[in-house]
């Protein structure tokens, strides 16, 4: 089973907080790599007391706070699901939109992507 390749700019915001928490400290000098970081005592214990509590937690239980629905682009709570991140209302209607649709057309009207920029009617 190969390893997957995940983006490294997909950790920015985490890796960003483990500095600002001071949750990282960099290595000994002198260590084997010289770029390199270790997690300070206190993170190690808390993660070694999560993994064993709950084993790897569910993508798809995990909310994500204001990140940007992949069906609507509204920043808002989103779940992983099938791959994408998305809203309640779109994962609604994603599965309302499967179940339909071999049976009809969805009752729900398309939504404007996020960058779609919206026009105002002007007053002459």
């Amino acid at each position: 089973m190969g390893e997957e390749k995940i983006p490294i700019e997909t950790f920015h915001g985490l890796l960003r907080d483990l500095l600002i928490w001071n949750l990282v400290v960099p290595a000994e000098p002198g260590g084997d790599e010289a770029d390199s970081w270790r997690l300070v005592p206190r993170a190690q214990q808390r993660l070694t007391e999560l993994a064993a509590a709950s084993g790897p937690w569910p993508a798809e239980q995990t909310v994500y706070v204001d990140r940007r629905c992949t069906d609507c682009g509204f920043r808002q709570l989103t779940w992983l699901r099938d791959g994408a991140y998305l809203c309640g209302r779109c994962w609604q209607a994603r599965t309302t939109r499967d179940q339909n649709e071999e049976t009809s057309v969805s009752a729900m009207p398309e939504r404007r992507p996020w960058w779609v920029a919206r026009r105002r009617n002007s007053v002459a």
